[in-house]
């Protein structure tokens, strides 16, 4: 689980609550977060998440093509709650570390 501290806005949010994707849930895809659950290698870590979550079991995942996962969810946009609200889950292969000199202002940006 990751605390949010914070996100951004792109025009994509905008879209999404005009109706893009007919999303239903909490918008939001760009953060930069701590983990306060997980594995103790990376609890209390800064992190910026991979936003396609793959389900690991469809035959376009087992053939090692998880971009093109049949079953695919997205942060914030389809069947994932996003990152205006407080926590978010994501799969542990989702999450990247960030090194101490990039401060959250500029993290925020990166979207792996």
């Amino acid at each position: 689980m990751i605390k949010v501290k914070l996100a951004g806005i792109c025009n994509t949010d905008l879209e999404i609550l005009k109706g893009y994707m007919d999303f239903r849930g909490v918008p939001g895809h760009e953060f930069v977060g701590e983990v306060v659950e997980g594995p103790k290698e990376i609890l209390g870590k800064r992190v910026v998440g991979e936003i396609n979550v793959s389900c690991g079991k469809c035959d376009m995942c087992r053939r090692g093509l998880k971009k093109h996962c049949r079953n695919i969810r997205i942060l914030g946009m389809k069947d994932l709650n996003g990152t205006f609200g407080e926590y978010i889950v994501l799969p542990e292969e989702n999450v990247h570390i960030l090194p101490d000199n990039i401060p959250d202002e500029e993290a925020v940006f990166v979207e792996p």
